[in-house]
């Protein structure tokens, strides 16, 4: 079973030396890796269940989302107050050929276009 195999990744904004990290929030997303350390497409295709994310921003409650794959790639889409929505917008994880593990750095582009560099944390088993 798919769900068994997922992982918790957790990132981080990789930030200029201006921000602080208590302003920029943390994303964290259920996926299953291969045994490279690398998003399994094949173990998306098969899971009837979506795999869960979520975007904490500071002092504010979480939002939560989930893990899609499309033509273009891995995207994360956040639902907001009206709940899930196949028409969410994604957040395209711009290249996730390379391992998931701490110290990697993901640019996701935002719906709206904008480009940020995230890194990754941690990389756990999933609790629950």
């Amino acid at each position: 079973m798919t769900a068994e195999r997922l992982v918790t990744v957790t990132l981080a904004r990789a930030w200029d030396a201006g921000e602080r990290a208590e302003e920029a929030g943390h994303i964290e997303f259920g996926i299953v890796l291969d045994s490279q350390g690398r998003p399994d497409m094949l173990a998306w295709e098969q899971d009837p269940e979506p795999w869960p994310a979520q975007r904490v921003g500071p002092g504010q409650a979480a939002e939560p989302g989930d893990v899609a794959h499309d033509e273009d790639g891995w995207q994360l889409r956040f639902f907001g107050a009206d709940g899930p929505a196949a028409d969410a917008p994604p957040h395209r994880i711009l290249d996730a050929s390379g391992p998931l593990r701490p110290g990697e750095v993901l640019t996701l582009r935002a719906p709206d276009g904008e480009e940020t560099a995230w890194r990754v944390v941690n990389v756990s088993a999933r609790e629950g």
